[in-house]
This record gives structure tokens, sequence and C-alpha cells, in this order.
């Protein structure tokens, strides 16, 4: 034996996404009078480029909204039928909007709150509509509960009602029980159960809750909304016990 070779070569590709894809070939060079095994080639193709809709739930996940909006508008441009790029393009406005509220920049906030509406409206139909061909959509249900919470925030708008029926909804789909996604379970449950103490129903905001830190015992929100609901109807010890959880966890 005299020695290992590698050598990377670049050929062309039928994969449109990575018109070049490299392979690796690597072997022995042997002595004349020994045996030679052919070397395999392994390809390893170019990573796929990150899509501007990737690219703004990165931005959005990390409360930069104004380059989210920009990769969200690209999005859009290469799909215009991309109903996910309209949904977070949406939330991007509705988060700046509550910023600039509480920041008591009023008409700035207002007129984000309209563009955020705007987009809310036109995504809306298109989740209803994939609901009703797929009445188990999960993605969809999650969704249209969010959109209409979160608009709840607005002076002067509240469709909490709305976001309880899809909430509620998705926990009764087949894919949503403690068995199969725990996580999607608590996370239901403290959304419903924070949205009845909202609407001052404290009784069901208790029991979704408690259902809540039953799977997941360290849930501050849990332990937070459960805590605010036994004050309201005077258990004031439980109130105490649970609001102590919260700063002990926190």
């Amino acid at each position: 034996m005299i020695g290992r070779f590698t050598k990377r070569i670049y050929v062309e590709s039928n994969d449109p996404a990575n018109p070049r894809a490299v392979i690796t070939v690597f072997g022995f060079i042997k002595e004349k009078n020994e045996s030679v095994v052919q070397p395999q080639p392994k390809v390893q193709p170019n990573p796929q480029p990150q899509t501007p809709f990737k690219i703004g739930k990165s931005y959005f996940g990390r409360g930069e909204y104004d380059k989210a909006i920009i990769e969200f508008e690209k999005s859009i441009e290469l799909d215009a039928n991309h109903t996910e790029s309209y949904y977070y393009l949406g939330q991007c406005y509705l988060q700046k909007g509550i910023i600039e509220y509480n920041n008591k920049n009023i008409f700035k906030a207002y007129s984000l709150y309209r563009k955020a509406n705007k987009f809310a409206e036109q995504v809306i139909p298109q989740y209803e509509k994939m609901i009703e061909d797929n009445p188990e959509d999960l993605n969809s249900h999650l969704k249209l509960g969010y959109i209409y919470e979160v608009r709840s925030i607005i002076p002067f708008i509240n469709d909490y009602d709305k976001a309880l029926e899809y909430y509620l909804g998705a926990l009764n789909l087949d894919s949503v029980s403690i068995n199969k996604n725990v996580g999607i379970y608590v996370y239901l449950n403290i959304r419903a159960g924070s949205i009845y103490y909202q609407e001052k129903d404290y009784s069901q905001a208790i029991e979704h809750l408690e259902s809540a830190i039953k799977m997941s015992p360290q849930n501050v929100e849990a332990y937070y909304y459960l805590g605010l609901s036994y004050d309201k109807i005077e258990e004031k010890e439980k109130a105490r016990e649970y609001l102590s959880r919260v700063i002990e966890i926190a």
C-alpha cells in the first residue's frame, strides 16, 4: 500500500434546488501487484438555502419584527397564496402595535393594529376553509384561536368567544390528548383557562388550568391564572398557594 487519497469533484445535479453537487471520492493507491478496491463515491449535496418564510419566522421568534416583515413580504412575492406568510405578517404588525401602545404612541399603535387586522381578515377565511376540508386540521384550529385571542388585546375588540371556539375545538381533536400530544394539550388548556379568566368565568378557568398543571407542574402561566382565579372567588388561601408557586418557579 502506498497511501490514501481523497478528491472532491463538482458535478451537475438534476435537483433544481441544488444544481451543483459535490462528490467526494476516496480510496487507497496500491502497489502494482495488490488488488485494488474501487472507491465508492459519496454524494454531498449543497445545503438547502433558507427560504424567506423560514428566515422571517426566525426573525419573528427573536422579536425582530421589521426584519421579519421584509422576509414575509418576499415570501408572498414568491407565492401569493401562502397563507402562513400572511398570518405571520399580520402578527408582526400586531406585535409592533402592542409595543407602540405600551409606549403611549397611541396613533401609531392604531395604525399598526389596522394593518394587522387587514391581514387577519385575509387569512381567517382560508384557515376556516382548511378546517371545512379537514376537520382534524390542528394547525388551523391553533392559528384561528391565536388570531382571535391576540386580536382581543386591541382596545374595543373582544373576540375571546371565537378564540375559545377554536381552542376547545382543538382539544377535542383525535390528535390532541394526554397520551398523544402532551405539549399541545397543556398549551390549549392554558389558553382556554386564561380566556375564561378574562371573561370572568372563573370555575371554567380553574378546571382548564388545573388540567394543565397536572401534566406540566412547573408551568408559571398556569399557576399565575389559577392564583388570580381563586382570588376572584374569594378562596384566598389557594390563591396565595398558587401565586407563591409562581414566585418559587420563576
